[in-house]
Parts: C-alpha cells; structure tokens; sequence
C-alpha cells in the first residue's frame, strides 16, 4: 500500500481520460472503473475523472494545479494526448509538484532502464 511506504498526508488523486481514446460511453466507464480500482489497491482517494476533449489543451492542468493534489492518474500515457501537447503537461505537472500515475505501461519519470552490459539489451526487462 502507497501510504504503508510513504508519508502520504491526503493522497487525493484526480483520473485523466482523453476522449479520442476513450471514444464511447461504455470505454469511458471501463476505463474510470480501472482507475478506481487502480486508486482502491494504492489507498489513493480518486476524487473525479476528468474527460480532455482537447479543446483546451492547457485548460486541465490549470484547473488542478495549486489544489493539493497527489497526483493525476491515467489508464495509459495515450491519455497524456500526442507526444508534444504529453511532454508539455508532464512539465506543467511536475512544475506544480503533482506526481503523474499511470495504471498500464510505462511510469514517467519514475522507471530507470536497466545498463546495457554488452549484451544489446536495454530496458527494464533486460535482466528479467
């Protein structure tokens, strides 16, 4: 559990769904249920889900910034939106000092790859 091995004060999280890959009504509620579900095993408080259209594309990182979060929770990085609008809202997260959390695939800033050692192997599987 999250807040067995870290000092955790008020894991509030918020969930993060991108519309174009949660494209139908019955996607979305699967999805938010894997965030809840995600967020039930970790102790975090999952207080809404919020549904980018990708109107605004800076419109959702202002609403959540300086609230307190823990962090924003996403079903994969898809959800972040295309690689340059991602990368920006990583940095505008990580600016406000809220972590980013992702249920399926890669943990931004969080994973190390694993040395090469001659072996042509890179990754966080090379050894596994």
């Amino acid at each position: 559990m999250l807040t067995e091995q870290l000092l955790v004060p008020f894991p509030l999280v918020v969930g993060l769904l991108n519309s174009s890959v949660a494209n139908s009504h019955r996607r979305r509620e699967a999805l938010a249920e894997v965030l809840q579900s995600f967020c039930r095993e970790r102790e975090l408080e999952l207080s809404t889900v919020i549904t980018d259209d990708g109107s605004d594309p800076e419109a959702i990182v202002t609403s959540i910034t300086g609230t307190g979060l823990y962090a924003v929770v996403l079903p994969t990085d898809a959800h972040l939106g295309s690689r340059g609008r991602a990368d920006r809202r990583r940095q505008r997260l990580q600016a406000a000092g809220i972590r980013l959390m992702v249920v399926r695939g890669r943990q931004p800033a969080r994973r190390r790859s694993a040395p090469d050692f001659g072996t042509g192997l890179t990754g966080p599987r090379a050894f596994g």
